[in-house]
């Protein structure tokens, strides 16, 4: 899994595409034309930075790119020492733990809470001080609780998200009791975080991971020296699981405390204090409820699938030509990418501008806020989305040239059933943030429980189909399942807002998808003729190249053939400063 728990190229120093001049979100209060309400930041009587979601994203972009190019970098590395074997799945199922356990907390904790209450806090005489360092102080301390109970839990944890038995179920127990303690240190992250985004310091939130990225390779080089592949769990020593497992620990332990720093010099001093009744949290706390239980179906279904793949593999009589957890976990890293560098770069922004919107009671502003997440994102989702459909062999197979080429050819063909999602996966994402800034729980748990739902029937279709169909059954659910909840998330908010305004939006993701179909087929037959499995890796390189490039090209012909101006208002910048264009 990812060592970020934030997630990008941005829209440079313009506002960004699908917004136009007359609709820029700077200091205005989209809408309305009146001022933020932004009070004092803490002990500093400065307020919070108001930039332009273009200038945040690109802020935010700058961070998650580098951090997502290290990443692979890192999961390349993560390939070749493990692969898609039985232990790459001990250590996947390992290292997803506290992912699982600190979205509960994080989703369903954090999210919900700390911005709303951080943002509503900074209105008052104090900006806000004794009530952020009381609900700072709560936070941390639930997130070193969860820590506790799920370490002294490794055992029954992995018993109850895998099919492992033998040495690999007695690996993924070490692998856990050294990866679980990082649930401590992505609460660390994800509460500094979300003060430094509520105070419109969004910069180190998304470079920090570079650092869990830069001590998590040092860990693999380490282990590659020494020891090489390994895929056998029998084999494992004390000192490799140390070497592999505590590296990847150790960098999330430096990605929380880093944003230490920022916030310090930002001007923000931290004071525990206890308590929280009598502070207006009522509401707060009702929100959390339905939260947590929106977050615990969810989990519950994503731990539900991977033991699903867990026991297809169990059940093969080869079971090495079955893959399952480690196979989806590299398809997943690149699916992600767009989605991270883009999406919630730019919704990561909106969040606090959505909360705003709320407080003030301005319906206008909301719905510009909502269109604006639904358009922003496309111009570059809806692209990258096809291009994955169409080159996800030959991309896994660039981007982690660690893999066998059979293991490279099935994920490939799982992140290409995973990319037909993109852009719903995104609008879920928007969903999140909309029922959050609300504090409508109640929404968000019935949406996350269609999601799940169908996610879960994929799931049980996984154990019908034949074992080596499981992984690929559960990348399409995965697709679908964020496709039909997107859809139901529109017509609910469509009803609750008194309509948003989507005829714009919907020409938008017409004419992207005719450019990006154009694009495909030409990128698809270049692949076609050329591309080889076993291919060299440079030739496979130049392939990926010439593909891309020709993927590119023909989007922006047909981008502008049907004049598509938001791609336009990206692309003419960048153009001017290569010397395209006068």
């Amino acid at each position: 899994m990812e060592s970020a728990v934030g997630d990008g190229p941005g829209p440079g120093d313009a506002i960004g595409p699908g917004s136009d001049s007359s609709d820029s979100l700077t200091e205005e209060n989209p809408g309305t034309g009146a001022k933020i309400a932004g009070s004092g930041a803490k002990n500093s009587g400065q307020s919070p930075r108001q930039e332009s979601i273009g200038r945040s994203t690109m802020l935010m972009s700058s961070g998650t790119l580098v951090s997502r190019v290290m990443g692979l970098v890192r999961q390349s590395m993560l390939a070749a020492v493990v692969g898609t074997t039985l232990v790459g799945d001990a250590f996947g199922v390992a290292n997803t733990l506290p992912n699982y356990v600190f979205q509960l907390l994080s989703a369903g904790v954090l999210n919900a809470v700390l911005i709303p209450q951080i943002t509503r806090a900074m209105r008052r005489d104090d900006g806000g001080s004794d009530f952020i360092d009381r609900l700072l102080t709560a936070a941390l301390l639930l997130v070193v609780l969860a820590t506790v109970v799920a370490t002294v839990a490794t055992p029954a944890l992995i018993r109850a998200t895998s099919d492992f038995s033998g040495a690999a179920y007695h690996l993924a127990v070490l692998f856990g009791y050294l990866c679980l303690p990082q649930i401590a240190f992505y609460g660390l992250y994800a509460v500094l975080g979300q003060v430094l985004n509520a105070r419109g310091q969004f910069a180190s939130f998304m470079w920090s991971p570079v650092l869990a990225n830069l001590i998590q390779i040092a860990g693999l080089v380490w282990f590659l020296v020494v020891w090489g592949r390994q895929g056998d769990p029998q084999l494992w020593t004390s000192e490799m699981v140390w070497v592999l497992a505590g590296s990847s620990t150790l960098g999330i332990v430096v990605q929380g405390i880093f944003l230490a720093i920022p916030l310090a010099r930002g001007g923000f001093r931290f004071t525990p204090r206890w308590g929280l009744r009598g502070h207006g949290l009522g509401s707060a706390s009702r929100m959390v409820g339905w939260t947590l239980l929106a977050l615990v179906i969810a989990q519950l279904g994503g731990l539900f699938v991977m033991r699903v793949m867990t026991m297809a593999r169990n059940s093969a009589i080869d079971k090495t030509d079955v893959l399952s957890v480690a196979a989806r976990d590299y398809a997943f890293l690149i699916f992600i990418l767009p989605h991270s560098l883009i999406t919630v770069s730019i919704l990561t922004a909106l969040f606090p501008r959505m909360s705003r919107a709320v407080h003030d009671q301005d319906g206008d502003a909301m719905r510009a806020l909502l269109r604006r997440g639904l358009s922003m994102p496309a111009v570059f989702i809806i692209p990258s989305s096809l291009a994955l459909m169409v080159m996800g062999t030959p991309v896994v197979t660039v981007l982690l040239p660690g893999l066998a080429l059979r293991e490279a050819r099935v994920v490939g063909q799982v992140l290409a059933l995973m990319a037909i999602g993109t852009m719903a996966f995104g609008i879920t994402t928007l969903q999140q943030r909309y029922c959050f800034a609300r504090e409508d729980g109640r929404t968000n748990l019935g949406l996350q429980a269609l999601l799940t739902c169908v996610q879960i029937g994929f799931g049980v279709l996984a154990l019908v189909v034949p074992a080596r169909w499981a992984v690929h059954t559960v990348g399409a659910g995965q697709s679908v399942a964020n496709i039909v909840a997107a859809a139901a998330f529109l017509w609910v908010a469509s009803r609750q807002m008194g309509g948003i305004g989507l005829r714009h939006v919907w020409r938008l993701y017409v004419r992207l998808g005719l450019a990006s179909l154009v694009a495909a087929g030409g990128a698809y037959a270049i692949i076609r003729f050329f591309w080889r499995i076993d291919a060299g890796y440079v030739s496979g390189l130049a392939i990926l190249a010439a593909s891309g490039l020709a993927f590119l090209a023909l989007f922006y012909g047909a981008a502008r053939a049907l004049h598509i101006q938001e791609v336009d208002r990206f692309v003419d910048p960048v153009l001017r400063r290569l010397g395209v264009m006068g």
